[in-house]
């Protein structure tokens, strides 16, 4: 599959309400979309693949909904504020349900070669370890730039964190901002690989969380 990439920017500014968060209507799709690409439009990584903005706009929205489609079939897919924020989760053992036909090769194709390169180079340098045990894996999570700070990063990924707790399992994911490193950190994750892309390419961050027990 091609690689998965996070972004949760600092949630630090206080809220009068608390979130609303709940697991992706169809109704809020398209918001949750938005959010994802907006969130996005700065990332390292995704500006290291596709560092025209041109490019960015051409390939980024078909990426990310076929992400958001694959994890609403088979994943948890959850989202704050109507889709504020999305957190795109793999559940632990692989998707629940996947496409009879794998559609990543024929998404792939519309990239370039040297596109198609980068995410290799990234799947590869980032990937779980193969001896983990099944874990939960957070493919996506963003929030539109205009409500960052606001806590939506921290609450929309609290339901799957809850739930990997309560069953005593592990979390996965990967960055490439440092700053979302320390917002991960504050959640329970910590790093375990931190690899520089070739290329001048960015410096991307595995994460791992293991379960939180009560005393």
């Amino acid at each position: 599959m091609i690689g998965c990439v996070t972004d949760a920017r600092a949630d630090i500014r206080a809220d009068v309400r608390a979130p609303d968060v709940a697991r992706l209507g169809p109704d809020a799709t398209e918001r949750a979309l938005t959010s994802v690409l907006a969130a996005f439009a700065t990332d390292p990584l995704l500006r290291w693949v596709w560092p025209e903005d041109q490019r960015y706009a051409g390939c980024a929205p078909a990426f990310f909904r076929l992400l958001l489609s694959l994890r609403t079939a088979g994943g948890e897919v959850w989202a704050a504020d109507g889709g504020a924020a999305v957190a795109m989760w793999d559940p632990p053992g692989g998707l629940y349900a996947v496409p009879a036909e794998d559609p990543w090769p024929r998404l792939n194709s519309t990239f370039t070669e040297a596109e198609q390169g980068r995410w290799k180079v990234f799947n590869e340098s980032l990937a779980v370890p193969a001896d983990a045990p099944a874990h939960w894996y957070l493919g996506v999570l963003a929030t539109a730039p205009e409500h960052q700070r606001r806590g939506l990063g921290a609450a929309v990924v609290a339901p799957v964190l809850a739930a990997a707790d309560r069953t005593a399992t592990e979390a996965y994911l990967e960055t490439a901002s440092e700053a979302n490193v320390a917002f991960y950190a504050r959640l329970g994750f910590t790093v375990v690989r931190e690899v520089d892309l070739p290329g001048a390419g960015p410096r991307c961050w595995l994460l791992r969380r293991e379960p939180r027990t009560s005393r």
